[in-house]
């Protein structure tokens, strides 16, 4: 009888439990902005392996190029052993192009970064992602800009790591892009939030839509960081889809 009782207790207690690690919606927010503005070196430094995947679903063509991605310490990216099968216009016009944004570091004069400065954002619910419950907030650029977007933030509800950023980009890059849709998630390694996949979907004027997923793996945590835990979710469904 005083087992069923404990039993009972504990599971009075496992909600008010659940609940009391959880940040609210403002401190997740505040804890995300903090640590996107003081990240360690350690965790700008990183080797991931990457596979890239790209089609023009109009003109037929697709291929896949893997390697290794170098990330220093200042955010340079470097791509080493990249090997490619395919179609050759993916190569050149897709992938290629893709790499050459990567390994270009933006003008540090111009300010994109997801800070209060540049956007409104505003928290609007909670749901769940990949066996984590997160808070999700609206984010409005302040102006129209090249490089803001209109989209979501998804936060680890115990934590305020990023778990996914979505949008669609308020200003095309180019004369030839029409539209620009991504979705880029994130997990934990070894305390720190890092890339794992990024989804791409780019309306152009001349080849009609661009679609490419980037995966990302550490190369040192080849297993995936566990998410979630006992406390269950509220709010939505998974949304794990790449478009929203």
């Amino acid at each position: 009888m005083s087992q069923t009782l404990a039993n009972a207790a504990l599971a009075l207690l496992l909600p008010a439990l659940c609940l009391a690690q959880s940040l609210t919606p403002a401190e997740a927010l505040d804890r995300y902005l903090a640590a996107a503005r003081d990240r360690p070196s350690e965790c700008s430094e990183a080797v991931f392996a990457v596979q890239i995947d790209a089609s023009l679903p109009r003109l037929k063509q697709r291929g896949s190029m893997s390697g290794l991605k170098l990330v220093s310490p200042t955010g340079q990216i470097v791509y080493r052993g990249l090997k490619f099968t395919g179609d050759s216009l993916i190569k050149t016009a897709v992938i290629a192009r893709f790499l050459a944004h990567e390994t270009d570091p933006p003008d540090p004069a111009v300010d994109t970064g997801l800070t209060p400065r540049n956007y409104s954002i505003l928290y609007d619910k909670t749901s769940e992602i990949g066996g984590s419950r997160a808070y999700v907030y609206r984010l409005k650029p302040k102006r129209k800009r090249v490089g803001l977007f209109k989209g979501e933030l998804w936060l680890d509800s115990a934590t305020g790591a990023p778990l996914r950023v979505s949008g669609d980009l308020v200003k095309s890059p180019s004369i030839f892009v029409r539209g620009f849709h991504f979705v880029q998630d994130y997990q934990d390694l070894n305390r720190c939030s890092q890339p794992v996949r990024l989804l791409l979907t780019v309306q152009t004027r001349i080849a009609g839509q661009a679609d490419m997923a980037v995966r990302l793996q550490s190369v040192d945590s080849q297993t995936p960081a566990a998410g979630g835990g006992a406390c269950g979710s509220e709010g939505g469904a998974n949304r794990d889809s790449g478009h929203e």
